[in-house]
């Protein structure tokens, strides 16, 4: 198969389908009657009146808010991946999705970006579990569909075999 070279492109493509797996993960725990919120509803939060959000036109607005955010968090992603390397991308998808969970969930909610906050502790710890399986796919698609050439960093050295010779004194001409 051949790989995508385009850092943009397999961002919006891995953030995209990595908000497939947490729109899943929400829907498994509001049918189980575990949690009632979803990404869609916090999103439409950000530019809805807590009233509008629930509306027809509140849910488009939601969901086009989700995926266009999700898909911002896939570029960037991408670039995560450049500095950070592909090795263990599991565990750095899952570490990705809990730093952003708390960051837009958490922080960004507390200072008012969306109207819907505050949430019941269950809803918390469901979206908690749902960026984790975000960060964990847009992660995966991004290795599995990205040119392994976008995550080797140019000028940045991945493991130094020796670090004391970085500090070997030079001889004095």
């Amino acid at each position: 198969m051949k790989k995508i070279t385009d850092r943009f492109f397999v961002g919006l493509i891995s953030g995209l389908g990595g908000n497939l797996a947490k729109m899943a993960v929400e829907m498994v725990f509001n049918k189980s009657g575990f949690s009632k919120s979803n990404g869609y509803t916090t999103a439409a939060g950000i530019f809805l009146k807590k009233s509008d959000v629930s509306s027809p036109y509140g849910r488009v607005v939601g969901i086009l808010a989700d995926n266009m955010i999700a898909a911002g968090l896939g570029v960037t992603c991408i670039y995560w991946l450049t500095l950070m390397g592909k090795d263990k991308y599991l565990i750095k998808g899952a570490g990705l999705g809990a730093a952003e969970w708390a960051s837009l969930y958490g922080v960004a909610s507390k200072i008012g970006a969306t109207a819907i906050f505050p949430v019941k502790p269950k809803d918390a710890i469901a979206t908690f579990i749902s960026h984790l399986a975000f960060g964990m796919t847009k992660i995966a698609i991004a290795v599995e569909l990205g040119d392994s050439r976008l995550f080797k960093p140019s000028n940045l050295t991945l493991e130094i075999d020796e670090p004391q010779s970085l500090f070997a004194e030079t001889e004095e001409i």
